[in-house]
């Protein structure tokens, strides 16, 4: 049930969404005579729209979470497992063309067959379910599957999990896989935007997992100044708010301990 009420939440708190949302009330609005509270709607809206496009304010809530893990680009000496999380791919692209899809978190998966070759001894779970509402077979994994196959890597070493729908389900259903032992190092491997939240559905279940960020967005020495990347801070933005409204969503519905 919750796997819906999130897609449904988004589509109603999408910044883009309630962008064009409240641009239509201010037009109805001046069009049943409230013109002046009209103007006062569209204007609100047009600050908050400039704001977002010449500040990279997206940016910056993705960097507030990115920087935790400037220090975790390198692995242990020791790993016994890695996990690896879905998302990289576009399983509705694959089945239509019939080739590999990659989409701006690639580096999941690229980043990954070179710490699958580095610790060959490593139990390997790759976690991705179909994320699409009305299409449960558009599943990551099965992308992934043939990714790792035409990179060369041995598909028959690595746990595929199919059933997950978020990052939540990752989580739970990859530790049941895992089967973790207490003196075990194990890896997770995902976007450095998404880590935080990750880990923390982890950290709720007992699971200690090592990060190993990849797929960063901004750079170590990030300033937040004024710029006409308008089109890349409104995409920035969206990405950024969709993180932090995670990050609260699990933690109001009991599945992390904090927010951050």
């Amino acid at each position: 049930m919750s796997f819906y009420l999130s897609k449904i939440l988004w589509l109603i708190l999408n910044p883009f969404n309630i962008f064009i949302f409240v641009t239509l009330l201010s037009i109805f609005l001046y069009f049943v005579k409230l013109r002046g509270l009209s103007l006062i709607i569209f204007l609100i809206n047009f600050v908050f729209i400039a704001l977002i496009s010449f500040l990279p304010i997206g940016s910056y809530l993705i960097y507030n979470i990115e920087k935790e893990y400037h220090s975790y680009i390198k692995p242990p000496d020791q790993v016994d497992g890695i996990l690896i999380l879905g998302g990289a791919t576009n399983p509705l692209l694959y089945n239509e063309y019939d080739q590999i899809s990659l989409n701006g978190s690639s580096e999941r998966l690229v980043e990954s067959v070179f710490i699958i070759k580095k610790f060959d001894k490593a139990k390997v779970i790759f976690s991705g379910g179909s994320g699409i509402l009305n299409r449960p077979d558009f599943d990551h994994a099965q992308v992934a599957k043939s990714f790792y196959k035409k990179i060369g890597i041995e598909i028959d070493k690595i746990i595929f999990e199919d059933n997950s729908r978020n990052t939540y389900e990752n989580i739970i259903y990859s530790k049941k896989i895992a089967n973790p032992k207490i003196n075990e190092n194990w890896l997770l491997i995902t976007s450095a935007s998404h880590m935080k939240r990750a880990l923390l559905i982890a950290d709720k279940n007992n699971w200690d997992l090592i990060p190993y960020a990849v797929d960063f967005k901004n750079i170590k020495e990030f300033k937040l100044i004024p710029n006409l990347n308008l089109l890349s801070n409104l995409n920035s933005f969206q990405q950024g708010s969709h993180e932090w409204l995670g990050l609260v969503s699990y933690y109001l519905m009991g599945r992390t301990d904090k927010v951050f």
